[in-house]
């Protein structure tokens, strides 16, 4: 449960993406925390009703998806809280946009989209070693393919 030095082991890519989608969010709980007012009315206008309600969920989970996805901590909930999290981004943004925006460098979907989709990585990766090494049948669960030399 608690984190151990392997948790931090950045040579392992999954480390690597895991510990990059927790910290990302440290800037966007910054915002909402020094500038409520502003997310407030950001989210009104994405159309999320009553705006404080949804800015303080908000908050409340990137707190937690920050916290759990840096420190491995229930990172098999924690990776699909995450994506869930991006999928609301996602229909936000697209709702502010008026429409489908791809490209990030225009207030876009791209990021929100890869960092949704990586969290839900992260999650099922953290299921299977969950089930191999409680059951030892994650393989039944998930297939494990192996490159060939």
């Amino acid at each position: 449960m608690f984190p151990s030095k392997n948790d931090f082991d950045i040579t392992n890519p999954a480390v690597a993406v895991r510990v990059m989608a927790g910290l990302f969010y440290i800037p966007h709980i910054m915002f909402k925390l020094t500038g409520f007012a502003g997310a407030v009315a950001v989210f009104g206008k994405m159309g999320f009703q009553p705006p404080a309600f949804w800015v303080s969920l908000a908050l409340l989970t990137e707190i937690l998806c920050a916290i759990g996805l840096t420190f491995n901590l229930y990172t098999r909930y924690v990776g699909f809280m995450s994506a869930g999290t991006m999928a609301f981004a996602v229909y936000g943004t697209l709702a502010l946009k008026g429409g489908m925006v791809w490209m990030w460098n225009f207030g876009g979907i791209e990021y929100l989209v890869f960092w949704g989709v990586a969290s839900a990585a992260l999650a099922i990766q953290a299921w299977r070693e969950t089930l191999a090494n409680e059951t030892g049948f994650a393989r039944l669960i998930v297939p494990v393919t192996h490159a060939h030399a």
